[in-house]
């Protein structure tokens, strides 16, 4: 078995490897493509330097702005499933009180089909979530709001009670 330290510094000098592959291949690239807009531009009269550098800075600035465009793109899809799993977050979580001597209140995301648990972000201990369900009566709301009639059954009461 190989020993975790000589395993790890091969994982990285493969890693350093591919990273300094994949620059030469880039650098490679746009060295081609410059000398080929450098020709271009010696046929059509003007010189090769001239041309050279018109297509490295042509290049430098295609790659800024795709880059640009890859990193908005990125963080717009990134807002949108962050208001997504906000969205989603809303819906079924609690505000729970950790049981240790600090009380700490967190929001909670639960699911009933699973066993939920957290760990306290002050305490660090795993907490478990209890779900009890509970049944009430559903009662309609009252739709007279004229309190004169009970003002009167009110006022009867208390003279029969008087008498």
């Amino acid at each position: 078995m190989w020993p975790r330290n000589l395993l790890q510094s091969a994982c990285e000098a493969t890693i350093i490897f591919l990273m300094l592959k994949k620059l030469l291949s880039q650098i490679t690239t746009l060295l081609v493509v410059s000398t080929l807009n450098g020709f271009a531009f010696v046929s059509f009269g003007s010189t090769f330097i001239i041309g050279f550098l018109t297509g490295t800075v042509v290049q430098f600035g295609i790659y800024y702005g795709f880059m640009n465009l890859i990193e908005l793109y990125a963080a717009l899809q990134n807002k949108k499933l962050e208001n997504e799993r906000l969205r989603e977050f809303s819906l079924q979580s609690l505000e729970v009180t950790c049981p240790c001597h600090r009380q700490i209140k967190e929001i909670i995301p639960v699911r009933l089909n699973t066993d939920n648990r957290y760990k306290c972000t002050e305490c660090s201990k795993t907490v478990s979530i209890l779900i009890t369900p509970e049944t009430a009566i559903a009662t309609e709301p009252i739709i007279n709001t004229d309190i004169s009639l009970l003002n009167k059954n009110i006022a009867e009461r208390l003279s029969n009670a008087n008498t």
